[in-house]
């Protein structure tokens, strides 16, 4: 053989050839049906199975994975039917209010027996200083350092679910701070004034950056505007 001669080409298909041949081809299998029940395939339970079976396997995976996925789906349908319900109720509750008082026993009620709440607080951010108002640890004085804790929040005005810090949750609930180990912080605006309606739990995943924050904005916005709206609270904080 002399340096000039040429070995011979490989004819062996690749892989890849193959697999854009049968794709290019859809009609294959269905003119070569034999072919089906000659072609083992891995399976990761029985070792070896045919192509077949191993189709069948594969689409009573799918199938199972899409059912989950319903189900999740109507999970999720019937919580939010009942989270409708309670804000419903709430909001009947609400409008019943007719006095600070009122409001706070509302929210203390409905807010554990129907939100799954250990604990609940209302701070609004005003130089406020009448001892008359009935609820008075309310008011954070402008530049307190619990404002500052939570100046993030009123810039960004965005619901905040998680697990609270240490002055957080001091600030908000006091001597029982160390019981809660997860909060959703709602910023509030009454009056175009700063404030937050926090809810606290002693379980640590009942509240999580992750979850929808619909009706808890809702919730939100129905606090602040009956707030708004009664002649106790709006002495408070005043009309700019």
């Amino acid at each position: 053989m002399t340096q000039d001669a040429k070995e011979p080409k490989s004819t062996a298909l690749t892989a890849a050839q193959v697999a854009d041949y049968l794709l290019a081809e859809p009609e294959f299998f269905n003119q070569h049906l034999e072919l089906l029940e000659n072609i083992n395939v891995a399976d990761p339970n029985n070792g070896s199975v045919s192509l077949t079976i191993r189709q069948l396997a594969l689409l009573r995976d799918k199938n199972e994975k899409l059912q989950m996925q319903l189900d999740g789906l109507l999970d999720i349908a019937r919580e939010n039917d009942a989270l409708f319900g309670r804000m419903q109720s709430l909001t009947a509750a609400l409008i019943d209010a007719r006095c600070v008082e009122d409001v706070f026993a509302v929210l203390d009620d409905t807010l554990r027996d129907c939100f799954g709440a250990d604990f609940f607080a209302i701070r609004l951010v005003n130089d406020y200083e009448d001892e008359s108002f009935p609820i008075g640890e309310v008011v954070w004085k402008t530049g307190a350092p619990e404002v500052e804790q939570f100046e993030e929040l009123f810039e960004s005005q965005k619901i905040k679910c998680g697990h609270p810090t240490h002055t957080q949750a001091e600030a908000l609930f006091g001597d029982q701070a160390e019981k809660v180990l997860s909060t959703a912080l709602i910023p509030l605006k009454v009056a175009n004034k700063n404030g937050i309606l926090a809810i606290g739990s002693k379980d640590a995943n009942r509240f999580h950056p992750s979850m929808g924050g619909l009706f808890l904005s809702h919730l939100g916005v129905l606090v602040a505007k009956r707030l708004e709206s009664l002649q106790g609270f709006n002495d408070v904080v005043g009309a700019d």
